[in-house]
């Protein structure tokens, strides 16, 4: 089977169209020479960039199983794929990066000046060699006779020693104590994940999760999470939130007959001022015989608002524009007199002819609007007198904490009065079911679960089997205890579409898919990290969006940015301290968004100068999230009056 290679040329002056690429090109002429072993997957030059290196490789890594960067390799300020590169792997192989120069350096010298890079980024072995077509060439071909097997080697989740035993059909038995269970039969799934069964010795040392940027992150929750189906309501069953899956059509008009637009005297505009004779009155939802008689010139008819003009009539005065002249005995008026006034009576006037306000037939509201808490949409249904809406689905999602540690605040007949060492209290469940809600969400609240695989996997299975979704926090890092990625590929027959984020904070963020046998479109999971600023910067960053599109935001697909449709983010001006910016990951630093009205721009400014990821104080108040880079020689810092990316989170301070 060919195996799928990518070739990434760094050079700004090849990306400009400057220079001409030569060395990915002598590179896919070696491999080639090879037959059918390679296949070239991806190509592409990018600039010496940090950030496009990153993104192209860590976007690779999931496609690929040979990536090969040339360029950026040397020691001028401007080489960086090198420090691209290594802050992604996952396994280091400083064996082939030094078989690679040892070869280059029989050639010639300058070899000693390459900063040549070999690894794994989860199942995909990444090299990195010079620009030059020569020395790129060089060096792959020291370890050209090795590639096949290290990448065999590195997707060899159950074992390698099958690769080591070429003669043999079946795989040796084993017996020691130490080894991995690779000959049991009948073996579920493992993934990539730690295997449950193995002891705390036979753990990863490095997350075999390639570290994937954001965007690519978010992109794959948006594949994956499907368009809750519609239903049909009535009108004190939807709750505000909700998307119209359905155009609103007018049923009838609005008003269904000539109204008064106010109270005062139903009259033939031609007749003018002077002295009428009053005939009846018509009020709103009542009106006697004689006001549906025709009405005769020099008779008025007394009207409310919203009443129905009676026939003939033409025009309303309002009552502060008459005097009485004459009532009867009873003190029903006989004779009122229409003052003259510096406005002629005419045609039409305070009256709302029928269909003014809504016209049979038309689109009252189209499908995609959401139903706010003001007030308005609600109206509108109300008067087009339709008695169902398509709406889309609110999800329903269950949210639990794990850990041993962790105290649940919610359970007051369970929350002690102090805290035994070593506990915490949990503050992720409580904020992010407020998250929830304040989306317009069902929740169900799992509790806290503790660090058991067997009590994981049911609870979380059950949940599944009624939720849409399901959020973790807790237990996705390195521990010897961190069980949810295990339990979600081995017990549950989940795909983890990543596991890894690179992002500062909330890089153990996971989103994993679980089949379900209740419902048409597998069950997602967000798995978030223990950290509670961490749980809420990954909500925002990418359960938000989530639950946004399948709850029908983007119905009508004309937004041609889907991900900022979902995350709406502004340009803002940055009006606190410097901020030293992270030399690895791009940082999510929490702020507060307000309008400036003088200068009639957006400003931004950090919530808390302690932004660590254990601290919940920094999310508070905060209805934005700064969008920092990575820091480079050129730009170690964000200095004050700097323009910023910011991801709205809440309503800004106007």
């Amino acid at each position: 089977m060919s195996t799928g290679v990518g070739i990434l040329t760094v050079s700004t002056q090849c990306s400009k169209g400057m220079a001409e690429d030569t060395s990915g090109p002598a590179l896919e002429a070696l491999l080639c020479q090879e037959n059918a072993q390679w296949y070239i997957c991806e190509r592409k030059v990018v600039s010496d960039d940090k950030q496009q290196i990153s993104d192209t490789v860590s976007a690779w890594s999931l496609r690929c199983r040979l990536i090969i960067v040339s360029g950026g390799t040397g020691i001028s300020p401007s080489d960086v794929t090198v420090e691209a590169i290594e802050p992604l792997f996952t396994k280091r192989l400083p064996a082939l990066a030094i078989a690679m120069v040892a070869g280059s350096l029989k050639i010639t010298p300058l070899a000693a000046l390459s900063q040549v890079a070999a690894g794994v980024i989860g199942q995909a072995v990444v090299l990195a060699v010079p620009g030059s077509k020569k020395g790129a060439v060089e060096n792959v071909q020291q370890v050209l006779k090795v590639l096949p097997h290290a990448v065999d080697t590195a997707v060899a989740t159950e074992g390698t020693r099958h690769l080591h035993a070429p003669s043999e059909k079946v795989k040796p038995k084993i017996t020691c104590n130490c080894s991995r269970p690779e000959d049991q039969e009948n073996q579920s799934t493992q993934g990539i994940s730690n295997d449950l069964s193995a002891s705390v010795s036979r753990r990863a040392r490095r997350s075999p999760y390639p570290m994937i940027p954001v965007a690519k992150a978010l992109q794959l929750v948006l594949d994956h999470v499907k368009l809750l189906p519609a239903k049909r309501l009535s009108l004190n069953q939807i709750v505000h939130g909700q998307i119209l899956a359905e155009d609103v059509i007018a049923q009838e008009n609005v008003p269904g007959y000539p109204a008064s637009i106010m109270d005062g005297y139903a009259m033939i505009a031609a007749d003018g001022t002077g002295v009428f004779a009053v005939r009846s009155a018509s009020t709103a939802g009542k009106a006697d015989k004689e006001g549906s008689r025709m009405l005769r010139p020099g008779e008025v008819v007394r009207v409310a608002t919203g009443a129905p003009i009676p026939p003939g009539a033409d025009a309303v005065v309002m009552v502060e524009d008459t005097e009485l002249v004459e009532s009867d005995a009873h003190g029903e008026e006989k004779q009122v007199r229409i003052l003259a006034s510096k406005e002629p009576i005419v045609q039409g006037q305070n009256i709302r002819p029928v269909g003014h306000d809504l016209r049979a037939e038309t689109v009252v509201l189209h499908a995609g609007t959401q139903v706010s808490e003001i007030g308005g949409e609600i109206g509108m249904m109300a008067i087009s007198g339709n008695k169902e809406f398509a709406v889309y689905t609110m999800p329903c999602i269950a949210v639990m904490s794990t850990g041993d540690e962790v105290v649940d605040v919610l359970s007051t007949s369970q929350l002690p009065s102090s805290l035994a060492y070593g506990c915490i209290r949990d503050s992720n469940r409580p904020a992010l079911l407020a998250a929830l809600h304040a989306l317009g969400c069902q929740t169900v609240d799992l509790g806290v679960v503790r660090d058991d695989p067997e009590l994981l996997s049911q609870t979380i299975r059950s949940a599944l089997q009624s939720c849409d979704g399901l959020i973790s926090t807790g237990g996705v890092s390195m521990g010897e205890r961190d069980w949810l990625k295990p339990v979600v590929e081995q017990r549950l027959g989940g795909t983890i579409h990543f596991g890894r984020v690179a992002m500062k904070p909330s890089k153990p963020t996971t989103f994993a898919t679980v089949p379900s046998e209740s419902a048409l479109a597998d069950r997602f999971v967000f798995a978030l990290p223990g950290n509670p600023v961490s749980a809420l910067v990954a909500f925002h960053m990418f359960v938000a969006p989530a639950l946004r599109k399948i709850s029908g935001y983007l119905v009508d697909n004309t937004v041609a940015d889907v991900a900022s449709a979902l995350r709406p983010s502004v340009q803002a001006e940055f009006i606190d301290q410097n901020v030293q910016l992270d030399k690895v990951r791009p940082e999510y630093v929490r702020g507060v968004l307000a309008w400036d009205h003088e200068r009639r721009v957006w400003v931004v400014s950090m919530t808390d100068h302690k932004q660590q990821s254990s601290r919940i104080a920094s999310m508070q108040s905060a209805n934005a999230l700064i969008s920092l880079p990575i820091g480079t020689s050129e730009r170690p810092s964000i200095a004050t009056g700097e323009t910023v990316t910011v991801i709205v989170i809440g309503t800004p301070l106007i």
